[in-house]
């Protein structure tokens, strides 16, 4: 039967403290992370659960994150005083006639540093208010589904990242990027053989922080197309 839940929870956890195993010689004790966070939601199924929703917001602070650094020109690991993370988060599910089904998702991000000095060239800077690097305010995604029993299978999908700083200090903006996917396949009453294709686009912005050296960046994956073959004992 179709319904509607309401869930909460509140998060209180504690990790020990990490080392920090660069390429230094002497390991430094890290102050141990705490985090306290609440969630609150709704997800709700509809028209004889053809179609289904759910929607959640949320709130946590963290004090002595763990974040990489670069120490004497090398990589290392550092605390990053106190951060928080807050937003909403939407995810729709419907299932159409003839085995079809789609699905969309859609979410607000803002992580920003509540409390860190770090020290730039020398100068103490306080990053109170700065986004945290790499971190994407919206993210959204969308796909379509065709899945029978047997017979021809095809899905494609595409993915929205909102632009995002690259550094601590919010001064190098990255743009915002698209990617798509597609694939399509057979599927026996034991085997399945797909044809899957994902970044066709080919897209190659800056995704996450190199810990090789200060100012790098690992790029997203390039375009990849592969062929499968399942078969059930």
């Amino acid at each position: 039967a179709d319904n509607v839940r309401i869930f909460t929870d509140y998060r209180n956890t504690y990790k020990p403290a990490a080392v920090d195993f660069g390429l230094d010689a002497e390991a430094e004790i890290l102050d141990p992370e705490t985090s306290e966070s609440i969630e609150l939601g709704v997800r709700t199924t509809l028209f004889n659960q053809k179609i289904y929703l759910e929607m959640s917001a949320f709130d946590m602070e963290l004090q002595n994150l763990v974040v990489p650094t670069i120490v004497n020109g090398f990589p290392a690991l550092e605390n990053a005083g106190a951060e928080r993370f807050k937003g909403i988060e939407l995810e729709a599910t419907g299932r159409l006639p003839h085995d079809l089904a789609l699905r969309a998702a859609g979410s607000y991000h803002d992580a920003t540093f509540l409390d860190y000095v770090r020290d730039f060239g020398g100068v103490p800077t306080q990053l109170q208010g700065r986004r945290q690097e790499m971190t994407p305010i919206w993210l959204a995604g969308a796909g379509i589904v065709y899945a029978p029993a047997k017979g021809f299978i095809a899905h494609a999908d595409a993915s929205f990242t909102g632009s995002r700083y690259l550094n601590k200090r919010n001064t190098a903006l990255a743009e915002q990027f698209t990617t798509w996917g597609m694939g399509i396949g057979w599927r026996g009453a034991r085997y399945t053989i797909r044809l899957d294709g994902t970044n066709l686009g080919n897209e190659r912005p800056p995704v996450a922080e190199s810990e090789l050296a200060d100012a790098s960046y690992y790029l997203l994956e390039a375009r990849r197309i592969w062929l499968s073959f399942d078969w059930l004992f």
